[in-house]
C-alpha cells in the first residue's frame, strides 16, 4: 500500500509524468533497446551509440543514431524528406536540411551505399556483399 502524505496526495509515478508530457505535446520518446535490420547486417544499440555494419564496429553520436534508427523504422524504399523529418525529429523543416546529416552518417558508415538518394528523398539499402 502506497503511503499518504498529510495532505491526501499519494506519491507520484516520475517516469509516468514525464510519458503523459512528452505525448501531450508530441515529444518523440527516446528509443530504447537494440534494433537489427537486413538479417542482421545492420545492429543499432541506442545506449551506447554503436552500430555494426557487416560486422565492424561503428562510434556514432546522438543525432547519428536517432537518424539511423528512424531511417530502418520507416522501412525498406525511399521516403520523403518531410517523412523523414517528422519521423526523427518531429518537426517540419526544409528538405535540405538533411543533406549534411545524412552525408555524415553516409561517411561514418563507411559505404556509401548504404544510405541511398533519389529525387525522391533517401533510403537504407545494404550494399552486395562482395
Amino acid at each position: 500500500m502506497e503511503m499518504e502524505n498529510a495532505a491526501g496526495a499519494q506519491p507520484v509515478d516520475d517516469q509516468a509524468v514525464a510519458d503523459r508530457i512528452r505525448n501531450h505535446c508530441g515529444l518523440v520518446p527516446e528509443p530504447r533497446g537494440s534494433l537489427t535490420a537486413f538479417d542482421g547486417r545492420l545492429v543499432i544499440d541506442p545506449d551506447t551509440r554503436v552500430v555494426t555494419v557487416d560486422g565492424r564496429e561503428v562510434r556514432l553520436n546522438r543525432a547519428d543514431v536517432k537518424l539511423l534508427r528512424g531511417l530502418v523504422e520507416l522501412g525498406e524504399g525511399v521516403h520523403e524528406p518531410y517523412s523523414i523529418m517528422w519521423k526523427v525529429y518531429n518537426a517540419p523543416c526544409h528538405p535540405h536540411e538533411l543533406r549534411y546529416p545524412m552525408t555524415v552518417l553516409r561517411a561514418k558508415l563507411g559505404e556509401p551505399t548504404w544510405i541511398v538518394r533519389t529525387e525522391e528523398g533517401y533510403g537504407l539499402r545494404p550494399p552486395d556483399l562482395p
